[in-house]
């Protein structure tokens, strides 16, 4: 998970940047996002450049990758988010291709999900209640203007859907990224409206 392992981001963070014209795998090109394994593993999704995801170790050891340009099984259109679950699964926001692909932590291909429910994901991260949170930023047409947070099973089922288009307080306009704090709060980066949002779990009455 993101927030167990921030000292392995710091032991790679110095290979984050593109090299020579040799291929070194631990030259990424405009990645987008990382998460981490139960060992402290760290995948990250080099998204905008590489269509790819690499996994490291904890002391930033190139171990394996997976993934080209595509809309095949395994292959990606910019992988923009990643998460991983407690089962080893790694869960990567395939935002180009509008869909989530689902691996082992080996990058095995398990499934795949996708459709007008999911819409087109961009970022997706694990909540401490084990569910995924997934932020459907649209496609940017101004025809179809798309914003919001949903709450998936780890079956790809929409549990809950949150937030609507526009500027207004608990709506998206441009929904980035998404992260999910240890008291469940889920927090929404949004570019274009140039601000973090915070919502809160409703409790039961």
């Amino acid at each position: 998970m993101k927030s167990r392992a921030f000292s392995a981001l710091l032991a790679f963070i110095s290979f984050m940047s593109a090299g020579a014209c040799a291929y070194d795998p631990l030259a990424f090109d405009q990645p987008t996002d990382v998460a981490f394994g139960k060992d402290g593993s760290v995948f990250v999704a080099d998204g905008y450049g590489s269509s790819r995801v690499a996994k490291l170790s904890a002391n930033g050891a190139f171990l394996l990758e997976w993934g080209e340009r595509g809309i095949g099984k395994g292959e990606f259109h910019t992988p923009h988010g990643i998460t991983t679950d407690t089962e080893g699964r790694v869960y990567v926001a395939d935002r180009g291709n509008a869909r989530i692909q689902v691996f082992d932590e080996n990058g095995i291909f398990i499934t795949e999900w996708k459709g007008k429910h999911l819409g087109r994901p961009w970022g997706i991260q694990t909540g401490a209640d084990g569910f995924l949170y997934v932020v459907d930023g649209g496609d940017q047409d101004v025809d179809r203007p798309r914003g919001r947070l949903l709450k998936l099973d780890r079956d790809g089922n929409v549990l809950a859907s949150f937030g609507a288009p526009g500027s207004e307080a608990g709506q998206i306009d441009w929904g980035h990224d998404v992260s999910v704090g240890p008291d469940g709060s889920v927090f929404v980066v949004d570019i274009r409206g140039k601000r973090v949002q915070k919502f809160r779990p409703k409790t039961a009455p």
